[in-house]
């Protein structure tokens, strides 16, 4: 509960109460114009921002600017009442709002307007305007407390930024990678090969890379758990049973985690993953033919059947028909050519995709935990 007029979580070294007041009364808002489009560049030193979202609203740039930063925009139209602080000058467009005062810190300032809820109760395209805005009333600290706010605002966002920017180039890299360390069509020799490898690839079967799973069960536990999957892209996930009378108890096997687990049933989605650990112990039926990776190594496989041209050799074993009616045969399925390497460069190959896998992993999880972090802290560091 705030009481008092102070937030929830606060620097220990401020005492002051807030103040409540209207935006209008704290900074000059003014909205921005037409895009001139004789004056606009692709490249420049001063940005054109308008109400857009994505590239921080910039489409073009000017040679002078109408703006002198700082200054905090806020979208006036779309998705409105979106706020950014901006530190170099620029010129808005698009009726894009612009608020501007020498007594705030625009960090402070960006973060505080992105915390409140900007309701918008026009009908057709969304716009807030200027008296709009500055009628809201907001709690209003001393400029050395919005200095630090601003400042633990901005380094997190800094955070995110960077975070962010590593995920996009550990992306690319993978995409990049997989495109060049498999031999294009008709090959044999991949475009980039990791050290100490230099024999060509050789055409195997399928079924000379993995073997059939054995693990019938007669009697599954009630209630129980069903793998299922749906597409390569989503992988595995868990069916809960709660009745198995309702399942056809013919041809149960246990899943152990690594198996190539296959949906015939759903073939046009290419529904065929390699199992996780949290998919161990889960059981399938006849429908969904699973096999032990234990010829070639498991990592490599995973990232096999997952590329385009792996995908387009399953279409051709299930042409024809739509939605249910495109049914795999499994005993062509496991006839699949594929081109591989020894295995000793299966396992390398495997676990580089494997350490990027997780770098990646790893970013997202973090730009999760940071993007929570600061949404937390939205809505208690503000009245």
């Amino acid at each position: 509960m705030i009481k008092n007029n102070i937030p929830r979580i606060r620097f220990n070294n401020f005492k002051a109460f807030w103040v409540e007041k209207k935006i209008a009364d704290i900074v000059k808002i003014s909205a921005g114009g037409d895009v001139d489009k004789v004056k606009l560049k692709e490249s420049g030193q001063y940005p054109v921002i308008a109400n857009a979202l994505t590239n921080k609203g910039i489409v073009g740039f000017y040679d002078d600017y109408k703006v002198k930063a700082p200054a905090v925009t806020v979208t006036g139209r779309g998705d409105v009442g979106y706020a950014v602080a901006r530190h170099e000058n620029f010129t808005p467009v698009v009726r894009l709002l612009t608020l501007q005062s020498e007594n705030i810190d625009v960090d402070y300032l960006e973060n505080q307007i992105n915390s409140m809820r900007i309701l918008n109760e026009s009908t057709g395209v969304p716009q807030l305007t200027a008296p709009q805005l500055g009628n809201y009333k907001v709690y209003h600290p001393e400029i050395d407390e919005q200095a630090a706010i601003g400042s633990l605002f901005r380094t997190l966002d800094d955070l995110l930024a960077s975070y962010k920017d590593n995920l996009t180039n550990y992306q690319s890299l993978k995409a990049t990678m997989l495109s060049k360390m498999f031999p294009k069509a008709g090959q044999t020799f991949p475009e980039i090969r990791l050290d100490g490898f230099e024999r060509k690839w050789e055409k195997k079967k399928l079924i000379d890379l993995v073997s059939p799973v054995s693990r019938k069960v007669k009697k599954p536990s009630d209630p129980y758990y069903r793998l299922s999957i749906r597409s390569h892209a989503k992988g595995t996930f868990k069916q809960f049973v709660d009745d198995p009378k309702k399942i056809a108890m013919d041809n149960l096997f246990e899943v152990k985690e690594s198996d190539l687990v296959v949906n015939i049933t759903f073939a046009w989605e290419h529904a065929i993953a390699v199992a996780s650990k949290e998919d161990d112990g889960l059981l399938v039926s006849h429908r969904f033919p699973t096999f032990v990776i234990d010829k070639s190594d498991k990592n490599f496989i995973s990232i096999y059947i997952k590329r385009e041209e792996f995908r387009q050799k399953l279409d051709l074993l299930s042409p024809g028909g739509a939605g249910r009616n495109r049914v795999l045969n499994v005993k062509n399925f496991i006839k699949i050519q594929m081109i591989v390497p020894e295995l000793e460069e299966q396992q390398a190959i495997g676990a580089y995709f494997s350490n990027l896998d997780n770098l990646i992993n790893s970013h997202q999880e973090k730009i999760t935990q940071l993007e929570t972090l600061k949404k937390k802290l939205l809505q208690d560091m503000f009245i």
